[in-house]
């Protein structure tokens, strides 16, 4: 669940992006899973689906290794670009998704974390990441 203002707009990093409506304080809260309404699928059930459904659940989700589940968020957070330069990341005091400014956020940045926290780099190339 996203717990800041926030706005949807084109993003330089790509597509569409999450930016900011407020100012963020290095180590606030920006957004924490939540067990109703974001989507964790197990291995099996993931299989289970058609090849289109599996598509979509990994370009906006992700397999996260420890749960050995997939997990879509069902809000805005989906639109979380990937940058190597993040200003948000994962906080290490908790095991869920649970993201917290890495430094002080101006109103009208975007937000963007390091997705190599959570996936590899043959995930990113997957998503059409540059590396580079």
């Amino acid at each position: 669940m996203i717990h800041i203002e926030y706005k949807l707009d084109k993003s330089a990093h790509h597509g569409v992006g999450l930016f900011t409506s407020q100012d963020i304080d290095a180590g606030e809260v920006v957004y924490t899973a939540n067990p109703l309404l974001d989507v964790n699928i197990t291995i099996g059930e993931f299989e289970d689906l058609e090849k289109s459904e599996q598509d979509e659940i990994r370009w906006w989700g992700f397999f996260d290794q420890p749960s050995q589940r997939w997990h879509v968020d069902f809000d805005v957070s989906k639109f979380i670009n990937h940058s190597f330069e993040g200003n948000i990341t994962q906080s290490s005091d908790h095991d869920e998704a649970y993201l917290i400014a890495s430094k002080d956020i101006k109103a009208g940045e975007e937000l963007v974390q390091n997705y190599l926290e959570f996936e590899t780099e043959e995930d990113l190339i997957n998503r059409g990441i540059n590396l580079k």
